[in-house]
C-alpha cells in the first residue's frame, strides 16, 4: 500500500542497539518481539512500518565520479521505524499514543532492557513514484529498501533545499529507473532532544540486491556523473542505510 494523503503525519525513528550487544538479536528481538507490543498497545499508528538495517550493499560505479553519498561501515543504525497518525498530537501526547500506563510502562521497560536509543523526527513523505507490491502484512517485502540519510548545505535555506529536491527527481526517474519506489521525507523537526541533525531521507527501493548494486543509477557512468552532479546543487552529506522492510499495519 502507498503512503497516502490522509495518513499526513509522519514520524521516523532511527534506533541503535548499545555498542557491545549483540546486532542481530536486537534486530531480531525489535521485529518479532518489540514492534508486537507496539501494535497492541498503540492503537493510533494508523500504518506502522519497520526497516531492519540487515542488508549487506556496495554500490558499484563503473566511472571516477564521487557518488553524492558515502558509505558507513558498520551502519550507524540497526532500525528504523516510521509511523503514520491521523495527528501529530496521537504521537506527542503519551495518553494519545499508548493505550493505558500500563503499556507505556511495558513498551519503555522493554526498550531499556534491549539497549536501544531512539531518535525521533517527525517528516513530510512525498512519493515520487511506488510500483512495489505490497507483502502480506508481517512479511519481508521482496527486494532491498535503501534509505539515504542527508543533510543539505548549511548556507542553502529551506525553501531552496527543498525546491532543488523535488526538481531532483527528473535526474532520479532517469537514471534510478531501477528503482520501484521513491520516496523524499524532508525532516519538519526532530522530536528528541539529542538527535543527530539530518534534513532529509530518500527511499529508494529495488526489486533485486543485484539491481541495487549493479544498477543504482542505471548502470552507465553518465547515471553516476548526472545524479552526483545534480545531488551536489542541496546535499552536503549523505550515508545510506540498507534494509529490509517489513509492513506491520497499514
Amino acid at each position: 500500500m502507498a503512503e497516502q494523503a490522509v495518513k499526513s503525519r509522519k514520524v521516523m525513528s532511527l534506533i541503535a542497539c548499545e555498542a557491545g550487544r549483540d546486532r542481530a538479536a536486537f534486530r531480531e528481538r525489535f521485529l518479532n518481539h518489540h514492534a508486537q507490543l507496539v501494535l497492541l498497545h498503540c492503537p493510533r499508528i494508523r500504518r506502522y512500518v519497520v526497516d531492519l538495517v540487515d542488508v549487506k550493499a556496495r554500490l558499484v560505479f563503473r566511472g571516477k565520479t564521487r557518488p553524492a553519498h558515502r558509505e558507513v561501515d558498520p551502519p550507524p543504525f540497526d532500525v528504523v521505524t516510521e509511523m503514520w497518525f491521523d495527528s501529530f498530537e496521537d504521537f506527542k501526547d503519551p495518553a494519545r499514543l499508548y493505550a493505558t500506563p500500563a503499556g507505556e510502562e511495558l513498551i519503555r521497560d522493554d526498550l531499556a532492557e534491549m539497549g536501544a536509543r531512539c531518535y525521533h523526527y517527525l517528516v513530510s513523505p512525498v512519493v515520487q513514484w511506488d510500483r512495489v507490491a505490497p507483502a502480506p502484512l508481517g512479511q519481508r517485502t521482496p527486494g532491498v529498501k535503501s534509505m539515504f540519510i542527508s543533510r543539505r548545505y548549511e548556507n542553502l535555506d529551506v525553501k531552496a533545499a527543498e525546491k532543488a529536491w523535488r526538481e531532483h527527481r527528473i535526474a532520479a526517474e532517469k537514471y534510478h529507473c531501477y528503482a520501484t519506489r521513491y520516496v523524499q521525507n524532508g525532516v519538519i523537526a526532530a522530536l528528541t532532544p539529542d538527535a543527530p541533525v539530518w534534513h532529509g531521507c530518500a527511499e529508494l527501493f529495488y526489486p533485486t540486491l543485484e539491481d541495487l548494486e549493479q544498477r543504482f543509477v542505471g548502470g552507465t557512468e553518465e547515471g553516476e556523473v548526472e545524479i552526483a552532479k545534480d545531488a551536489a546543487r542541496f546535499v552536503a552529506d549523505s550515508y545510506p542505510l540498507f534494509t529490509s522492510e517489513y509492513v506491520l499495519r497499514a
